[in-house]
């Protein structure tokens, strides 16, 4: 019996899943092929209203939402507020192109992990290592 190779593209294979909020579509993509790497599934939003939609869809938490600073309508900041109190799991990581948040990073924020674009491929991996305990 002759079997053929299977090209259909990789299953997730750990259970979880990333939403990653930007609505620059270049950035979504870069990072979304990075995770995709590891076989945890991606859903990609392009503004706050669409990653509240997707999260109030899905029936279990993102194992981490990344979430750009900067957006059309509601901005990154407010998302994360309205965020953490409804995710009890999940892990709430704000992106910006500013190299330090020091100067413009809001007190009631300062738990949340703060991720500088552009972005390095061993960063994102280091993050989805620690998530998954």
């Amino acid at each position: 019996m002759t079997s053929t190779p299977d090209n259909s593209p990789a299953k997730p294979v750990f259970p979880a899943w990333v939403l990653v909020v930007d609505d620059e579509e270049p950035i979504r993509q870069v990072m979304a092929g990075f995770i995709r790497e590891t076989g945890v599934e991606v859903v990609e939003a392009f503004d706050a209203a669409s990653a509240l939609v997707i999260l109030g869809q899905r029936p279990t938490e993102p194992l981490i939402v990344f979430v750009d600073v900067v957006m059309p309508g509601m901005d990154g900041l407010t998302l994360a507020r309205k965020l953490r109190p409804t995710l009890k799991t999940a892990r709430i990581v704000l992106m910006s192109g500013q190299t330090s948040r020091k100067s413009w990073w809001p007190a009631d924020l300062l738990e949340l992990t703060f991720l500088t674009k552009p972005f390095r491929h061993s960063e994102i991996m280091e993050l989805l290592r620690v998530a998954r305990g």
